[in-house]
């Protein structure tokens, strides 16, 4: 959750990257409003077939936002990646735009295994044949998901460091913000998505209130 302040002799930022934190809230925001929404597709083939009678409009929605988390994502990690750059470290600024690009890329894979079968199923298919198939591709979501909270662990572990080092944060906030990029990895476990979520959404918040 730490944020980085630039350096007093740097020039002024672009309007690309004084926003950037807006990807990151914009993000947040879907994320939440899908958790609340519960699109949970069941654990049986017949719960597959009816959260795709019931919850189709849902899971449509969460492929567009699949697909629009890209930009929103990539946004945020090229702002982050830039404010990083300016501090005294060789290896955070790559490290921060590896994980950050690798858990964009590997979110909307994962996101898109778990909703673009809903957008038409079960298509020509045999219903229950097409749930049984769904059940396995969904397995494989979650693993491609758990990817997605090591990467962003990374990043968000160097960016908090880097922070940390340089005196840009508290030193508990610096730490606090390791911490909560390490439980991200747990991904596979649910509860490290709500850590990557606070993560970014701290951080947005202080990256867009913090000027140079």
């Amino acid at each position: 959750m730490a944020t980085i302040s630039e350096n007093p002799e740097s020039t002024g930022r672009g309007w690309s990257e004084r926003w950037s934190p807006l990807g990151g809230l914009g993000f947040v925001i879907g994320i939440i409003a899908l958790l609340v929404f519960n699109p949970d597709s069941g654990e049986t083939p017949a719960d597959v077939i009816k959260a795709a009678d019931d919850k189709h409009d849902l899971f449509v929605a969460m492929a567009i936002f699949g697909l629009v988390s890209i930009p929103l994502l990539l946004w945020f990690v090229s702002g982050l990646h830039a404010r990083v750059r300016r501090l005294q470290s060789e290896t955070a600024p790559a490290l921060v735009l590896a994980g950050g690009t690798a858990f964009a890329l590997l979110f909307f894979i994962a996101f898109e295994i778990f909703a673009a079968p809903f957008t038409d199923f079960p298509g020509k298919a045999d219903p229950t044949l097409a749930a049984n198939t769904y059940l396995t591709i969904d397995d494989i979501g979650w693993v491609i998901l758990g990817g997605a909270g090591v990467a962003f662990a990374l990043m968000a572990i160097a960016a908090s460091i880097a922070a940390l080092k340089s005196r840009t944060v508290p030193t508990w906030l610096g730490w606090l913000g390791a911490i909560v990029g390490l439980a991200a990895a747990a991904t596979v476990m649910f509860f490290g998505i709500f850590a990557w979520i606070a993560w970014i959404l701290v951080a947005s918040i202080l990256l867009l209130v913090r000027r140079a």
